[in-house]
């Protein structure tokens, strides 16, 4: 006889195998290579964001408002792009990366901290905006 200490809570009498459905599934090699696309996607979009910002400083001075959406656009992008909490470090990186790219060639620039120190931020904003409509429809 078995005292009730030493009964297996662990092991239940009704329990049945998981079916196929529910185990995880191994992802193919096309999977793979999509989610590295999506991935460099997710900073190649920031980067010529960042070089289009800069342009659109130098064509339009007066539109810095316009700089400012495209970069919060971008950040969500590309946390759309890449679907990680790596987004707010990458998508600033790589925009002020373009950017800067941009101000240093040798042509009159209006602000070129607007493009190298400003856009960065809204970046982060909207790649925080974008994170989490990943994160709430990955929950769903």
């Amino acid at each position: 006889m078995v005292s009730p200490e030493h009964t297996d809570n662990q092991k239940s009498d009704n329990q049945q195998a998981p079916s196929p459905a529910v185990k995880q599934q191994v992802p193919t090699e096309v999977e793979k290579k999509r989610v590295w696309l999506m991935r460099v996607l997710g900073v190649v979009v920031p980067l010529i964001g960042g070089i289009a910002i800069m342009c659109l400083n130098i064509y339009f001075p007066d539109f810095w408002a316009l700089g400012l959406l495209v970069a919060l656009l971008l950040g969500a992008v590309s946390a759309l792009l890449i679907r990680s909490w790596w987004t707010m470090l990458v998508a600033p990186i790589a925009l002020a990366l373009g950017a800067w790219l941009i101000a240093s060639l040798p042509i009159q620039i209006g602000d070129a901290g607007f493009g190298v120190f400003y856009t960065p931020l809204i970046t982060a904003f909207g790649a925080l905006l974008g994170i989490a409509i990943v994160n709430k429809t990955w929950r769903e």
